[in-house]
């Protein structure tokens, strides 16, 4: 497992995995607390956590997971990071809307409800922005310290 991680492939879903669980955190906290301080009600409060998390997940998931610098493209990376997000809001919401219309649950059953609903997605989510959305390169299973080596010797060579 170490060296698999150790790959440049592995750890950029490591990154990804920090990321997920930073806005796994975030947006469970938004969504519980709209429930409890606000008292809003379970769609409101998803649409809101939803909503406000999607933000540093688009920024953190482009610039530290995909290391991608430089202008955003609408089409190629906002559009589609932007509808793999509605799709788990869309998902979110009609399940947490069918737990709170089927039952009258506490707020943490609702945050689960919500969590599974983007759990069904992150796999999917994870394939389409590696291979489609942020793709600029292939990636090896080469190990990352042999390609430092590999890089660091080539510009020696070159001086």
């Amino acid at each position: 497992m170490v060296s698999r991680i150790r790959t440049r492939r592995g750890a950029k879903l490591l990154r990804f995995g920090a990321v997920s669980a930073f806005n796994v955190v975030f947006g469970q906290s938004l969504l519980l607390g709209a429930q409890t301080v606000f008292g809003w009600p379970a769609v409101g409060s998803n649409i809101f956590a939803v909503s406000v998390s999607a933000i540093p997940a688009y920024l953190l998931s482009r610039y530290w997971v995909w290391q991608k610098r430089g202008k955003n493209h609408f089409m190629g990376e906002v559009l589609p990071f932007w509808t793999l997000a509605l799709l788990g809001f869309g998902l979110s919401t009609v399940a947490v809307w069918f737990v709170e219309r089927q039952w009258d649950p506490h707020p943490l059953v609702i945050n689960l409800t919500n969590l599974v609903a983007f759990g069904v997605v992150w796999v999917s989510k994870f394939i389409v922005l590696d291979r489609v959305l942020f793709k600029h390169e292939e990636l090896t299973d080469e190990p990352l310290d042999t390609m430092v080596d590999g890089i660091i010797h080539h510009r020696s060579d070159d001086t």
